[in-house]
């Protein structure tokens, strides 16, 4: 038998500098996941290879592929996807397209039906009533489908249908020339059907013709993967997601998977509708087609046949495929948004922990690195692989990726299995995951960072971002003096004037774990902290607790108008019960700390002996209050949907060279 040659869809750059996902994290969970279904499958034996002719009886019955294509062109797959086989009967589906759209769809009516026959695929029949064949699926209407179709302005028919078929699959793909005459010699049958078709009038003239193209349209040669994609362009409306051509109409699709619903798997279409729940075409050359209109098509590779003509492992395949990732019609995912909302980098969308100057400045930079997505939805199957392949991609120019479930809303029961597999995958290639659940979502996430806050998470890792970079400078320690001098607070008063501030305060240590004590927290007083790392901690009434500021050598928190305003208040309420329920700022050291302190007493001794010194602390507070507001209204207003993580490595790789990060799955 002549093989036919293999072209390959044309591949995104691979280039050292130019590696895919794929490269850089290896195969996605989708793909393992199909790998596990066909090690799971790979010892059914059930079944016998077609021996209609030669080229079909030497099939190797162990050969089994699997690959799944997304409307937007990915691909995942497994196992024998890029051997060549004849695409036989499945050919059907795409030939009647053809005739949907070189006529009426009045026209073709009248001359092939689209209901289910129960018959098998070769059976000898025109429906006594009609007196046209049942569907395009059964030979007789396939064969009636091919002589509809018309040649093209410099094309045989042949070449026409040829070419169309190559459109859907993204490649030029080739006829077996020397199977194309085994199905010649042994065609008897087929010669009766075109001959009953001619004698009803549904062929006009000699169906001589028609029957070779017929004959050569079952031979032409795919891979799993040609046919998964030849599927895609119908799960897209007719539009090839590779290449962008529209090859069919959106309402000769709608036509086309009606007819494969009911009449695609002939005499077994009950039970696989039952069982599956896709529209789907199979082919006595082991191959079968499965779409999910709008979302992918599974295609499917394996020689041994059942009593219907349908693949053994291909079937048992498609229905694995189609129950544990919820694709069956009836669970369909209701309409839903955009899975992925935002892409942005933590330098862009930092947490609501208010953080000194210092750290905002090597948050900035540090941050740009880790990125945030965003997902919002369902995750049904669509929302699962959109969100997995977001976080393959995002994660070969980031450092770290955090991934925020917590605008998400049905969740199917697969979908944390895969989404666990994907960040184990990436973090076991170098980068960090954390995940943002909520509260209801319940799995074993192993070693995984869950969070079930955003805020909790932004603060995780910023924090852990600053231990580093304060790891870093181990051996660069300050003294108390040096970080006064260039605290947030008093770096634009001047070294002299600093001095002359802080000469009036005290230092207080708090051990790690604990609060600062009572007599030291002081309404109106001013904290500065010296050495180690604490956290301001809102405590409210009902015993909750959350941290909304980090504090770090150079931090000053307090305010001395509190003193005052304290002392208004406790008037103004003299006589009325407490009711207060508002959360109460408390000081928690995280490692021990040293702060120097200005309590209301010693700044009214700096403000007698030394007035000029209170004003230029008054001036350096007011300042300091101003950065605060604008950081917070920064970090309050958030970001509109998109990916401005990607946007903004577009600006890097256009101002330093750097390589664009948004390469796509390999080979997808």
């Amino acid at each position: 038998m002549t093989a036919p040659s293999m072209h390959t869809a044309t591949a995104p750059p691979h280039t050292p500098d130019h590696p895919t996902v794929t490269d850089v994290l290896g195969p996605s969970p989708l793909d393992n996941a199909l790998q596990n279904i066909l090690e799971a499958l790979q010892n059914i034996n059930d079944g016998e290879v077609n021996d209609s002719i030669l080229a079909l009886a030497e099939a190797d019955r162990n050969d089994f592929g699997i690959v799944i294509a997304t409307a937007d062109g990915h691909v995942y797959e497994a196992g024998d996807s890029r051997k060549c086989f004849s695409i036989q009967s499945i050919s059907k589906t795409f030939t009647y397209a053809m005739a949907l759209e070189d006529h009426t769809f009045d026209h073709v009516d009248s001359k092939i039906d689209v209901e289910p026959s129960g018959d098998a695929f070769n059976e000898i029949s025109i429906d006594p009533q009609t007196k046209v064949p049942a569907n395009p699926m059964i030979n007789a209407g396939a064969i009636a489908a091919t002589w509809l179709v018309k040649d093209g302005q410099d094309q045989t028919r042949r070449e026409r249908i040829l070419e169309t078929y190559s459109r859907c699959a993204g490649r030029e793909l080739d006829l077996d020339i020397d199977m194309q005459k085994q199905e010649h010699d042994a065609g008897d049958r087929n010669r009766a059907l075109g001959w009953l078709l001619a004698s009803a009038g549904v062929i006009e003239g000699d169906p001589t013709d028609a029957l070779e193209d017929y004959f050569a349209q079952c031979c032409v040669m795919v891979d799993t993967k040609d046919l998964a994609l030849m599927g895609a362009t119908l799960a897209s409306g007719g539009v090839n997601p590779r290449t962008g051509e529209r090859v069919f109409r959106a309402d000769t699709v709608e036509r086309v998977l009606s007819v494969m619903n009911s009449c695609g798997m002939y005499d077994d279409a009950g039970d696989w509708f039952v069982r599956v729940g896709l529209p789907a075409k199979s082919g006595v050359g082991g191959g079968i087609i499965a779409v999910v209109p709008g979302q992918l098509a599974v295609a499917t590779f394996s020689p041994a046949l059942n009593e219907h003509g349908t693949s053994v492992r291909g079937k048992a395949a498609c229905e694995h495929i189609s129950q544990s990732m919820d694709l069956h019609f009836a669970r369909g995912p209701r309409p839903t948004r955009s899975t992925v909302r935002a892409i942005t980098s933590l330098a862009q969308s930092p947490s609501l922990m208010r953080r000194d100057e210092h750290s905002r400045d090597v948050l900035s930079q540090a941050c740009r690195d880790i990125a945030v997505i965003e997902i919002q939805g369902d995750l049904m199957f669509p929302g699962v692989e959109d969100t997995m392949r977001t976080m393959r991609r995002v994660a070969v120019d980031a450092d770290a990726v955090v991934v925020d479930f917590s605008m998400t809303d049905e969740i199917a029961a697969f979908t944390l299995r895969m989404l666990a597999a994907a960040a184990r995958n990436i973090r076991e290639n170098g980068r960090e995951v954390y995940f943002i659940t909520g509260e209801s979502w319940e799995y074993d996430w192993g070693d995984l960072p869950v969070f079930s806050t955003r805020d909790e998470a932004l603060i995780h890792v910023e924090d852990a971002v600053l231990e580093e970079q304060q790891d870093a400078k181990v051996g660069q320690e300050l003294s108390d003096e040096e970080v006064l001098i260039d605290s947030d607070l008093l770096r634009r008063t001047g070294k002299d004037m600093a001095r002359r501030i802080w000469k009036y305060s005290h230092a207080v240590t708090v051990p790690a774990g604990e609060y600062l004590p009572e007599d030291e927290a002081v309404a109106g007083s001013v904290h500065l902290v010296v050495q180690g790392t604490a956290q301001i901690v809102a405590e409210s009434p009902d015993g909750g607790a959350r941290p909304i500021r980090g504090l770090r050598p150079g931090t000053v928190f307090g305010d001395p108008r509190g003193a005052q305003e304290e002392r208004a208040e406790a008037a103004d309420h003299e006589h009325e019960e407490e009711s207060d329920t508002s959360p109460v700022m408390r000081l928690q050291a995280d490692t021990e700390i040293k702060l120097h302190t200005l309590d209301p007493d010693s700044q009214a001794r700096l403000e007698a002996k030394d007035p000029q010194a209170a004003l230029a602390l008054w001036k350096a507070l007011a300042w300091v209050e101003a950065e605060d507001v604008v950081a917070s209204l920064h970090e309050a207003l958030g970001w509109e949907p998109g990916d401005h993580w990607h946007q903004n490595q577009d600006l890097a790789a256009d101002g330093e060279g750097q390589r664009d990060g948004a390469e796509v799955e390999a080979g997808s």
